[in-house]
């Protein structure tokens, strides 16, 4: 990845009640980077309720946290960025593959894009990055307690 997709700013670890919760903790974070605009709250709460991004990470090995690819439409967006956000506790997102599952996510990558689709090329950019990395590299990145170890741990492994 380049270094203008991941920033040390846009990285967070935190602690949510739920994905709404977790939503409106990065979105105010977002909006005071001038990354995102107004509405987008609403809009990526809006779209992940009808298009799931939940999914389950026993593919990449086993004992990694799901992951979810939260976005919404580039009108929404100010700056393209992938946005790392680890969860203390996991909340409940609605997998991608059968929306009727829950499944408790652990990590996310919230994509952010101007471009129409371009939130389609960072979701493979970023799935490419995830099965490619050796296991023991993924648990460490996903085992960061604090923002700075979280993006040090992701720009050593490559992304």
């Amino acid at each position: 990845m380049t270094e203008e997709l991941l920033k040390a700013e846009s990285c967070f670890v935190l602690r949510a009640e739920d994905r709404a919760d977790m939503f409106a903790q990065v979105y105010k974070k977002l909006l005071e980077q001038g990354l995102v605009a107004a509405g987008f709250l609403d809009q990526v709460v809006d779209r992940e309720e009808d298009f799931p991004t939940g999914l389950a990470s026993c593919n990449l090995a086993p004992g990694l946290p799901n992951l979810a690819f939260p976005h919404t439409e580039g009108c929404f967006v100010k700056q393209q960025r992938v946005v790392p956000i680890k969860l203390l506790a996991p909340v409940s997102f609605k997998s991608m593959v059968d929306p009727s599952r829950e499944l408790p996510v652990g990590f996310c990558f919230m994509l952010l894009d101007q471009k129409a689709d371009g939130q389609a090329e960072l979701l493979a950019r970023t799935m490419t990055f995830l099965s490619q990395a050796e296991p023991a590299a993924l648990s460490w990145i996903f085992a960061q307690t604090d923002p700075a170890g979280l993006y040090s741990a992701l720009r050593e492994e490559g992304f």
